[in-house]
């Protein structure tokens, strides 16, 4: 027998959080019931580096805490992942048997990492990815005491992993392996990337671009890695930071409209009446593009999150996207990603200035005369100016109410109940 709820939300992270958050603060009193596969407060990946590192405590990791569920008013089934979304009966179905019938539904289930096809790889019990709160205790409790380490991935996850491990053991052997030609392929333009890797041996990391990790096995307490040309590296364990995979295999593809997420607008709505997504699982309008892309920060997730839940509770409110940006140390180095660095084509033209093991380093990406892009390293100050550039000077305007980009998530505490909590 199924149950009622006016507003069902899948997933239980950013996105999630702060949709309850606004559907309450703009007036939503009705039943809001989340459902997640993970059984405990909402957790924020982009904080485990930072716990690694030793630079933040394990509770601040879990940045809504354990009291903003009764605080907002959310009935909670955690621990049974869900099988089945019925976007045209409005019904999702649990592992454990429940199904649940909406009004509306936000759909935010994050992503899940990928493991490549490598025999033993997934089989492995020294093969640890980044991503959820289990993963990074895991990996935090096998770096203990580690000297050889293999990173799977020279992702910014990859390669700020490889700066927390040498930086807790300076004697540490490690190697980054990666099958692209360069380190950071996703947000580094090739120039800015030849800096890092350069910068990477230098404090004694080992980099292995363009080469494949043809297998592995564990072998008592290490873990024996294949290359090819006979090339044996035996390690402690491995890390697995080779990239994430939206979490929606339980869409129904023929109801709602998919690429690699589910497809959203501006209001983070789908194709679907009363079925909205935000976060990982979601590809949102990139405002440098104009394309329905997996934007995969953060706060896009937690702004598509916001705007969702005040729509759900009537309001008319719309997210535009805001330009990727990642800033992260690296050692004694400050590293910047805004926009998108890596475009290529006709009218691509880029600009570099300085250098990084002399001082400052700064690439700018424009197409045409307008800006898209910039790496910068070890120039912190230029982050807002050139931001500020790349926002100006696209299409349209973000389009949301001050509130919405300077509240912090907690200025509000009043407390929610139901009849059916």
């Amino acid at each position: 027998m199924s149950q009622k709820s006016e507003i069902i939300i899948l997933g239980n992270g950013g996105a999630a959080c702060h949709c309850v958050i606004s559907a309450r603060e703009n007036g939503f009193e009705g039943s809001i019931r989340m459902i997640s596969n993970a059984d405990e407060v909402a957790f924020n990946p982009m904080l485990g580096p930072y716990y690694l590192k030793g630079k933040i405590a394990w509770e601040n990791c879990f940045p809504f805490g354990e009291d903003f569920y009764e605080r907002y008013g959310v009935i909670r089934h955690f621990g049974s992942p869900v099988t089945k979304l019925d976007a045209v009966n409005r019904m999702v179905t649990c592992d454990d048997g429940d199904r649940f019938v909406y009004d509306r539904c936000l759909v935010a289930t994050g992503a899940n990492p990928t493991f490549p096809f490598v025999p033993g790889l997934a089989e492995s019990n020294k093969a640890f990815p980044v991503r959820s709160s289990d993963s990074i205790r895991k990996l935090h409790n096998a770096m203990q005491g580690a000297n050889k380490l293999v990173i799977l991935g020279a992702s910014l996850v990859g390669i700020k992993l490889a700066e927390i491990m040498k930086a807790k053991n300076p004697s540490a052997e490690i190697l980054l392996v990666d099958v692209t030609n360069q380190v950071m392929p996703r947000g580094a333009h090739p120039i800015s990337a030849d800096y890092l890797r350069k910068y990477f041996e230098q404090k004694g990391i080992s980099v292995l671009l363009g080469c494949s990790l043809e297998g592995l096995e564990d072998e008592g307490n290490t873990i024996c890695c294949f290359f090819p040309e006979s090339l044996i590296h035996k390690a402690d364990f491995i890390a697995v930071c080779t990239g994430i995979r939206s979490n929606i295999d339980f869409i129904n593809r023929d109801q709602v409209d998919t690429d690699l997420g589910i497809l959203i607008d501006r209001n983070s709505a789908t194709n679907c009446e009363g079925l909205y997504a935000a976060g990982d699982c979601s590809q949102g309008f990139n405002p440098l593009s104009g394309k329905q892309e997996w934007l995969g920060t953060w706060g896009n997730a937690c702004y598509q999150g916001r705007v969702a839940g005040a729509v759900m509770a009537g309001k008319q409110l719309s997210f535009l996207g805001n330009p990727p940006q990642h800033v992260s140390p690296f050692f004694d180095w400050t590293y910047v990603q805004i926009g998108d660095a890596c475009r290529e084509g006709n009218g691509i033209r880029v600009e570099t200035s300085g250098d990084p093991f002399k001082g400052s380093f700064q690439l700018l990406v424009f197409e045409g005369n307008r800006l898209i892009g910039a790496n910068l390293i070890n120039d912190p100050g230029s982050i807002a100016p050139l931001k500020k550039a790349i926002i100006q000077q696209r299409s349209g305007a973000l389009d949301l109410v001050p509130d919405l980009i300077t509240r912090p998530p907690h200025s509000h505490h009043q407390s929610f109940t139901h009849n059916s909590l």
